[in-house]
């Protein structure tokens, strides 16, 4: 038994780790003013604390070595329920088997600096009332099918390009102040009862023949 060295426990001041509770004084980003009982120090937010500290909060602070301090927690918030989840990088949240559900009782806001993307198979929205404010807006796609009760639209120029264009109406009018003109290699009209045409002045103009043909014409 003469080999058998007994085990000693080494503790040193430069290993020892305390905790304690503390109240933020202020301060910004990650570097806080903290009042405890042996008075006031600087803390730094620890990395893995998201919640941003706010004056008054009691927090959680770990001291490291005697000169380092760190906010761990907050464990008590006296005046308000409100809370910032501060990241010092880019965040990601993934959920590789399941879904994300955000919900609140008032209000979402997503507010972007430079953009914002969604990415998705299929997107649905859901709401009584829709409000879109835009400087340019491009929408593209194969196929669109869209269905109103009613739809207002305002603008002061407006362009359509297509290869066809097929509409059914069941009345139409049309007002126009200014000029209305339409050419077209053919135009074709079909009436199934009565066409009235009325103008302060007509003039009718071929290069080669006008016929018309009815039972009765009236002239004059």
């Amino acid at each position: 038994m003469a080999n058998v060295l007994p085990i000693k426990q080494q503790a040193t001041a430069k290993n020892a780790t305390e905790n304690e509770l503390a109240i933020i004084q202020g301060g910004f980003g990650t570097d806080y003013m903290v009042l405890s009982e042996r008075g006031v120090f600087r803390a730094s937010k620890a990395y893995s604390c998201l919640v941003q500290p706010m004056l008054g909060d009691k927090v959680l602070i770990s001291n490291i070595s005697g000169n380092e301090h760190y906010i761990l927690a907050i464990i008590e918030r006296p005046e308000t329920n409100n809370m910032t989840l501060a990241f010092p990088g880019d965040v990601a949240l993934e959920a590789k088997v399941g879904a994300i559900n955000l919900v609140a009782t008032e209000q979402i806001s997503l507010t972007s600096a430079s953009k914002t993307q969604l990415t998705s198979s299929e997107i649905g929205v859901t709401t009584a009332k829709m409000n879109i404010q835009a400087n340019e807006c491009s929408v593209m796609g194969d196929k669109a099918v869209s269905q109103w009760r009613e739809v207002n639209s305002f603008s002061s120029a407006m362009n359509l390009v297509t290869e066809r264009l097929t509409q059914r109406i069941k009345n139409s009018f049309k007002t126009v102040e200014g000029l209305d003109q339409q050419t077209s290699l053919n135009f074709l009209q079909t009436i199934g009862k009565t066409l009235s045409i009325r103008s302060r002045d007509a003039v009718i103009t071929a290069r080669k023949d006008v016929k018309i043909d009815g039972e009765r014409i009236h002239m004059g």
